[in-house]
């Protein structure tokens, strides 16, 4: 699952989001992005400082989801490094709205 968030200014947030079979409420690490194995997060935060944009990935941390009415939210909490400066993030997210039943795919063989 991506979730994306874009303010108007230009800073946000990009969350990859990799369960298991199904969605469930949970705590989920954060992940590296070249790690395809495990279920994880990978989170990358975007933001301006005096006009000058600034990006940093996580390194470590958690993304917490609930689900409730076809909708998830949350809290993500984590650090990276940005300039080689740790940068500690928080954020909280809500009223995400899943996708329709009929958006998913099936990785079931067909034969």
């Amino acid at each position: 699952m991506l979730i994306e968030a874009v303010s108007p200014e230009g800073s946000g947030v990009l969350v990859r989001l990799r369960y298991r079979d199904s969605l469930v409420p949970a705590t989920y690490r954060v992940v590296v992005p070249s790690d395809t194995l495990n279920a994880g997060a990978t989170v990358t935060v975007r933001y301006l400082l005096r006009d000058v944009a600034h990006t940093f990935s996580f390194d470590s941390g958690t993304v917490e989801v609930r689900v409730a009415d076809r909708k998830i939210g949350g809290h993500i909490q984590g650090s990276g490094l940005e300039n080689g400066i740790r940068t500690p993030t928080r954020i909280d997210y809500h009223d995400v709205p899943l996708p329709a039943a009929t958006d998913t795919i099936s990785c079931a063989f067909q034969p």
